[in-house]
């Protein structure tokens, strides 16, 4: 019997996360935010994986490979202890000078275009030289940490790893596709062009990161008043609500800052340092209403992404394609992706931002390690991502009694819980729910979310106002049954929808039966299709919720409190329960209420 085969997937940068694939299948996957309450934690995964090692019930000696998405790294991407390293201070030191000559010389470049290659041959330098640095510091510490040689970290380039992930994961890893990734930047490089086959791989093309249409978003969003690296999605979310013939007016002085490369269309050519764009959205906007800024860039994010898949599709005659990076978390651009007449097929990777790095390095680790072997590799594809903790009955109710919840809750052990939920869904009632092992990425997926009737609209506002205090224009989303996507779905092409990562427009009975949980302007909806056989007790819950009422979905939103990580289990969740509106929580077959 052969030795079975684990290797650990370590990322540390933003929303730092530890995955572990066993014998080519990813079992465990789960961001360290969930456990030290900090969204979109960056630095070491510890606590994650310790939890990914402890489930799989092995020790360190039991790791062939530690794998790490990047070639080199920088100093605030690192564990605490690579931070208190003497030399690393210094760099980090280095570093915060660094930034704000950047900035002064970011003004210099914005007027003079045609220095920006000095800045970029310095940068590409320093990060190369001192990121590798970094990096060595930080294996040598990782090693000792989890307590394996240095020899068995091994570090892979990170669009790689966003390329592979997305692959591997997908349903088309048995045949010939084109994977394609855009982020803000990684390894130096925002966008890569491969075609995967099997257990190999080709790259066609990568962009340089000054030339990054993620960096263009991400400083949209800080001109925008919202959180860069996080809030992306709001100005996604906004874009809907401005008037067409005001986004064109705009759309028509900005759609050639981003092109795609003339001297290779699979590239992408930025007017300016992508980076600089700060300093354009000041001059150039100020006095444009919010809404239609918004409107105009994401129509531009849209177009540059259909023309560059579209030349790709047309330079490699290949139809299946694959997406994965964190541009690609912007589900209006997915779905302008989906409706391109060539793509046959398609699979956007589930929370594709940095979070899913480390299991794109587990699958090519481990497709090197057998080929060093002389054996066949078999990754096997990611269904449900529900990858994290769970809960027994046993362990909420030892908690519950610990917390002495009794005396302040009405606490009820319900067996068939699911009828229970749906029938207080109902009758209006929103409820907060704990169930199976938690879901990994950036999505709720049904075991730590927050569910209400979707054709109930006052939904909206219970829910901001008991919780989650979303802003006034982003919408919620559904959770729809699998046999009733096509009732509320407009999807001629039958693209899979399990993960709330590709929108849809809306069919007349949705917006009808599902009106609270679609995008209140534009009645697109981001749905997550349930198959039974993925989560039985959750797709029970949204059947007898049909019985009711004949609506074959729910609206589903994730589990916390503004501004903190989707809760863990039960101690998250009823410290969410508690500082919060919320009336119902469901832990396993607990059912607590106020």
């Amino acid at each position: 019997m052969k030795k079975q085969i684990y290797i650990l997937g370590i990322y540390t940068g933003h929303n730092a996360t530890a995955s572990l694939l066993k014998d080519g299948e990813i079992i465990a996957c789960v961001s360290e935010e969930r456990f030290n309450g900090v969204k979109n934690y960056i630095g070491y995964p510890k606590k994650s994986i310790e939890w990914c090692l402890d489930f799989a019930k092995i020790t360190p000696r039991d790791l062939a490979i530690v794998a790490f998405p990047s070639t080199f790294g920088a100093p605030i991407f690192v564990s605490d202890e690579t931070k208190k390293t003497v030399s690393i201070i210094l760099l980090a030191f280095f570093y915060q000078i660094a930034g704000r000559v950047r900035k002064l010389w970011g003004k210099l470049v914005f007027l003079y275009p045609k220095i920006r290659r000095i800045g970029s041959f310095c940068y590409m330098v320093a990060a190369k030289t001192m990121g590798q640095y970094v990096l060595i510091k930080e294996k040598q510490n990782i090693a000792k940490d989890i307590g394996v040689s240095v020899e068995k970290i091994i570090t892979f380039d990170h669009h790689l790893s966003h390329a592979a992930t997305a692959y591997y994961a997908s349903p088309f890893s048995r045949e010939k596709a084109l994977v394609l990734t855009l982020d803000a930047e990684g390894n130096l490089v925002c966008s890569t062009v491969h075609v995967f086959q099997k257990d190999s791989n080709k790259k066609l093309a990568s962009t340089s990161r000054e030339n990054s249409l993620g960096w263009m978003y991400l400083y949209l969003t800080k001109y925008l008043g919202m959180k860069p690296g996080e809030h992306e999605y709001k100005v996604m979310g906004l874009a809907p609500y401005a008037k067409i013939k005001d986004v064109q007016k705009v759309f028509e002085k900005i759609k050639d800052i981003i092109i795609l490369d003339p001297k290779n269309k699979l590239k992408f050519y930025a007017r300016f340092n992508m980076q600089d764009m700060y300093e354009y959205l000041k001059k150039n906007m100020e006095g444009v209403r919010f809404d239609i800024v918004a409107g105009a860039f994401q129509k531009l994010l849209e177009d540059r992404i259909v023309e560059w898949v579209t030349y790709a599709i047309q330079r490699t005659k290949i139809a299946t394609i694959i997406c994965s990076g964190g541009v690609f978390m912007n589900v209006k651009a997915n779905q302008k992706v989906s409706l391109i007449p060539q793509v046959k097929r398609a699979y956007f990777m589930p929370s594709a931002g940095d979070e899913s790095v480390g299991i794109g390095a587990c699958y090519v680790a481990y497709i090197d390690l057998l080929h060093s072997q002389n054996r066949r590799p078999e990754p096997k594809s990611i269904k449900d991502l529900y990858l994290g903790p769970s809960f027994s009955n046993a362990d909420v109710e030892q908690f519950l009694k610990k917390g002495k919840y009794e005396k302040k809750y009405t606490i009820n052990k319900i067996d068939n819980i699911e009828k229970e939920i749906a029938q207080l869904l109902a009758h209006g009632k929103v409820v907060g729910r704990v169930n199976g092992r938690m879901e990994w990425g950036a999505r709720s997926l049904g075991n730590r979310s927050i569910l209400a009737d979707p054709s109930n609209i006052d939904a909206v506002f219970v829910i901001n106002k008991q919780m989650k205090d979303r802003d006034f224009w982003m919408p919620f989303a559904p959770t729809i049954m699998l046999e009733r996507m096509h009732d509320y779905c407009v999807n001629p092409k039958n693209i899979a929808a399990y993960y709330m990562i590709l929108s849809f427009d809306s069919t007349s009975l949705a917006r009808k039966e599902l009106r609270a949980a679609l995008h209140p302007y534009d009645f697109t909806l981001r749905p997550q299709i349930l198959e039974e056989a993925w989560n039985p007790k959750y797709y029970k819950l949204i059947k007898e919720f049909e019985k009711l009422t004949g609506i074959g979905g729910v609206l589903n939103t994730s589990f916390n409190l503004h501004g903190m990580p989707v809760v863990l289990g039960p101690k998250e969740a009823m410290y969410a329960f508690e500082h919060s509106g919320l009336e119902y929580v469901a832990l396993e077959n607990f059912l607590i209420s106020k």
